[in-house]
């Protein structure tokens, strides 16, 4: 028996289906969708990366001989093939040649730390590891199999370049990505092709993306909004370029855009910002945009408003909002009123279609109207749980008992929101200790974790603390074991450096606070709001190392704008005052601005402090 709806509850509900879009068929696994473009426009430009391009008809014909050695391999629906190599175009093939064998790839980026690597191959068991020369040299100890592409070029090459044309299984899996896990063991995410293929569909018939479109994907591989960025184009007869460069670059993406005519972009907001805060001419490179896609984390308005409503412009902004567990996008909202956003949230929007969104309390049963509830997620992007955690699974995915369908199941997303006065949700937090962070979700558990292992920490506690213009940034705060060590600012400098060796970068925390002890509440338990609403120390910097010349104070003070401490010294090293990559991106564009230097992340990367920084600017002014 269905639960009563409580008085008001307007269902946040279902979205409307498209067409016979309710039911997934043959036609709906995503490389028969793209097969049907090879047929249809074999000589149409499929993918770019740098000065490398593929047709439809080079791209299908590598990803078949792919599939059919795959399957010589073993490779088989239910199948779990991961692929660990940067944005290249062996990486498209790989993608596509996996699916049509009938398997299901798992996105893994090799810049991770080998630690990071190591626990993840342990933690899913794979039955191939894709990689690509170099990937190969560093690849932690595994029991994996690994084939290289490029490697075995040779006999993959000998295989046939025709579609394998397997019958299609309802149980086909899509993909298996890994989302942070609050034991320190990061949990693998399985996505049905059926959740995705209804997923690229809705896109299509909501935001006519057809041949026209160019796609640019700028995120990390092993990111779930990745994945709609490669798919997108594919299924729909359009272009998919990949940056060709590891760093993400602000003025490199604004050149490619305006260069290929990109079209269409997904990323986190925070990823798109340094892109649209730059001067006016170089603004001017990112006319071809018609949609932008956000998601991952909450907009700030403010600092799209300018942007986006600027005369001429005709870009459209839409809020996406989902989980990895899925199939990535559940919710969407368009963005117009952006006075009203820069006073209140961004709406988390409506479902697409296909998808019922409830709002519901710790029974399941819907809360009244206006009131907070968990965010539960039923319909076709539902996916089929962690492979690495059956008990997991069974605690977020339940019975959905909002449907008619047999067997369907409700996610249980663990945000928190409510329905507003127009139908549309709002998002309010997290229940459990989940943040997003730059796009990225994050258990605060799996950083705890991770900092706990080093010999000198006896605990460790991490918050989340929005910082101006809505920056979000994790504090790492430490009790040594030794509380001597509380006043040590090497024990800071050595758990900086541990936690790069075990953690990718954007789980790393861009402070780390020593404390004697850790704060309690009543009941016992460690205050993570008292922690959160602490006043954070400033890290320490060289007071005796001041500016010597009028260039020198003039970056001095954009450090320590960006980085919102009083002053730099002139010799302090950037990345050990609490920042990282984004507000790399930060730094470099408001230079930028100021200098009319145009600076290389690589040369920041490689020198960066003040005195290092004014030294490339003279050096390039002398040239």
């Amino acid at each position: 028996m269905k639960p009563a709806l409580a008085e008001g509850h307007a269902a946040v509900g279902v979205g409307p289906d498209a067409g016979d879009s309710a039911e997934a068929g043959a036609d709906d696994r995503i490389h028969v969708l793209f097969e049907q473009h090879v047929a249809a426009d074999p000589d149409a430009p499929a993918l770019v990366c740098g000065a490398e391009s593929l047709t439809y008809r080079q791209l299908n014909r590598r990803a078949n001989r792919l599939a059919h050695y795959l399957r010589k391999e073993g490779i088989e629906s239910g199948s779990l093939v991961g692929i660990c190599m940067h944005r290249c175009v062996e990486m498209i093939v790989g993608v596509l040649g996996v699916l049509k064998a009938g398997g299901a790839y798992v996105p893994l980026d090799p810049s991770y730390p080998k630690q990071r690597l190591e626990a993840m191959l342990n933690d899913v068991e794979l039955d191939l590891l894709l990689v690509k020369g170099e990937q190969s040299l560093d690849l932690p100890e595994s029991p994996v199999r690994v084939l290289g592409i490029d490697r075995d070029s040779a006999a993959i090459e000998v295989e046939s370049a025709e579609n394998p044309g397997l019958p299609p299984s309802p149980a086909d899996l899509a993909y298996a990505i890994f989302t942070s896990g609050s034991t320190g063991r990061a949990k693998v995410a399985a996505v049905y092709q059926r959740g995705w293929a209804n997923l690229l569909r809705w896109f299509v018939a909501e935001f006519g993306i057809g041949v026209e479109d160019r796609v640019l994907v700028v995120s990390s591989f092993s990111f779930d909004i990745t994945q709609r960025s490669i798919a997108m184009p594919l299924v729909t007869g359009g272009e998919l370029h990949l940056l060709d460069s590891r760093a993400y670059d602000p003025a490199l993406i604004r050149e490619v855009v305006a260069e290929e005519e990109i079209t269409l972009i997904n990323c986190a907001p925070s990823t798109f910002y340094p892109l649209i805060e730059a001067p006016s001419e170089e603004l001017e490179m990112l006319e071809p945009i018609r949609t932008v896609f956000l998601g991952g984390e909450p907009i700030s308005a403010s600092r799209l408003r300018d942007w986006a409503l600027a005369p001429d412009r005709e870009v459209e902004v839409v809020n996406v909002y989902g989980i990895a567990e899925c199939s990535d996008v559940s919710t969407f909202h368009r963005l117009s009123d952006y006075d009203r956003y820069v006073e209140t949230s961004v709406p988390a929007g409506r479902p697409i279609f296909n998808t019922a969104v409830h709002l519901l309390d710790d029974d399941l049963n819907p809360v009244a109207a206006g009131g907070r509830g968990e965010i539960c997620i039923g319909g076709a992007g539902v996916g089929h749980g962690y492979v690495n955690d059956s008990s997991l699974t069974e605690e977020r995915f339940v019975p959905d008992p909002f449907s008619d369908v047999a067997g369907a199941q409700l996610y249980r997303t663990g945000d928190m929101g409510r329905a507003l006065d127009d139908g549309a949700i709002e998002l309010i937090g997290r229940i459990d200790h989940q943040v997003k962070i730059r796009g990225n979700r994050i258990d605060l558990g799996d950083v705890e974790t991770a900092l706990r292992l080093h010999r000198e920490v006896r605990e460790a506690v991490v918050v989340s603390k929005d910082f101006s213009g809505g920056d979000a940034r994790l504090i790492a705060y430490v009790v040594p074991r030794d509380i001597l060590h509380v006043e040590d600012t090497g024990l800071i400098q050595a758990l900086r450096e541990f936690a790069r060796e075990h953690m990718p970068e954007y789980m790393l925390p861009a402070r780390i606070v020593t404390l004697a002890e850790l704060p309690l509440n009543p009941n016992g338990k460690v205050d993570r709001i008292a922690l959160a609403e602490r006043e954070i120390q400033r890290p320490a910097t060289s007071p005796e190392s001041t500016p010597r010349s009028p260039l020198e104070r003039q970056v001095a003070t954009t450090f320590a704008e960006v980085l919102e401490m009083d002053h730099v010294g002139v010799d302090d090293n950037f990345f050990d005052l609490g920042g990282d990559s984004y507000l790399v991106t930060v730094l470099l564009g408001r230079l930028s601005a100021s200098t009319g230097a145009r600076l290389s992340i690589f040369d920041f990367v490689s020198g960066p402090s003040v005195a290092e920084v004014v030294a490339v600017i003279e050096r390039d002014g002398d040239d």
